[in-house]
């Protein structure tokens, strides 16, 4: 009996030979039709700070009966709390070849979407993504791109009339922005929906959270009544310390996240951020289940929350309207 070596697909196998006839012959596994490992799906996420993905996203992937570091991979890159890095963190993202991209955030598209060329993208989307040239039409995106809106042009009306009764005698409004998201319509609603109150505006551009100190100082010299923020990654950050500069400077504020009044601002009306959140789970299923983003219609907001801080309403010598009250879906006592 004879042992000879023979290799076969760039492995090695033992042939038994007992005279002319062959007795055994080991081939490699996939001669018998053995499958190769169940490729897991893998999900890029850009991040602006951290890398936390968000329960409600996790929860909603869940229900679809993804569990993550099982039959799904998460790849998280952030962008060093700067819009700039996003595109740095979303290279890093491409050469791990990621089935489809995510983002809490429209700055994000904006920054990234050179690199990520046609890659299925799914967003929370912060402005108006028709007016930005981002999709050809909410019902029908076309294109890489889909996911769900959080703002609507009627937000920042609505915001500036509940700030308009909290103070009915409001005359001068400062409002917080960041110009790197100029593109983004916040500052164009805010002034027609001031223009419509009668309300005259100061725009007080921040590129930066320590930037802020030294804005809150030149309202306080305007005479501003109070503080409209807009919405930006960077501010909405930074809710702590806008809210502790509002009240050094006795400034009533109206934001646009529940968080800012948990962290001590006076009042905010939001769409449901956990929602949406939730909501952006479906979009990634419908995707790595073979649809194509841009036949996937953006939804937009249904479900808006008014939170009031009574707290600080009284630290700054306010009363809040029983009609507001009435109206809040949050009251932080």
């Amino acid at each position: 009996m004879n042992h000879v070596p023979v290799k076969i697909s760039g492995k090695l196998s033992l042939v038994v030979l007992a005279g002319a006839m062959v007795s055994m012959l080991l081939l490699p596994t996939s001669v018998f039709g053995q499958q190769s490992p169940i490729k897991i799906p893998r999900i890029g996420v850009l991040a602006w700070s951290s890398c936390d993905i968000p329960q409600p996203f996790l929860r909603g992937l869940g229900e679809f009966g993804y569990k993550p570091g099982e039959n799904l991979a998460i790849e998280c890159r952030d962008a060093g709390r700067h819009d700039d890095g996003f595109a740095a963190a979303a290279a890093e993202l491409v050469a791990l070849n990621v089935d489809v991209f995510v983002s809490w955030s429209q700055p994000a598209v904006h920054a990234a979407r050179g690199v990520t060329g046609a890659s299925p993208f799914v967003t929370m989307f912060s402005g108006d993504p028709v007016a930005a040239g981002l999709v050809r039409s909410l019902a029908k995106p076309g294109g890489n791109l889909t996911g769900v809106s959080y703002y609507a042009t009627e937000l920042t009306a609505k915001r500036m009339e509940f700030l308009k009764e909290m103070i009915p005698k409001m005359g001068t409004v400062a409002v917080l922005s960041n110009p790197v998201v100029a593109y983004l319509p916040f500052e164009a609603d805010t002034k027609r929906a001031a223009g419509r109150l009668g309300i005259e505006l100061k725009i007080h551009q921040v590129r930066k959270s320590s930037d802020l100190a030294t804005a809150f100082t030149a309202m306080k010299a305007e005479n501003a009544q109070a503080v409209f923020v807009l919405p930006d990654l960077m501010l909405g950050h930074s809710a702590a310390r806008i809210a502790s500069l509002a009240l050094e400077n006795g400034l009533p504020t109206m934001a646009w996240g529940s968080w800012y009044t948990g962290e001590g601002c006076l009042i905010a009306y939001s769409a449901q951020y956990g929602y949406i959140l939730h909501r952006l789970a479906y979009y990634v299923d419908r995707i790595l289940k073979g649809a194509k983003p841009g036949d996937l219609p953006i939804e937009q907001p249904t479900m808006f929350q008014l939170s009031i801080n009574l707290k600080t309403a009284k630290a700054l010598g306010l009363e809040v309207p029983q009609t507001l009250l009435l109206r809040a879906d949050e009251i932080i006592e």
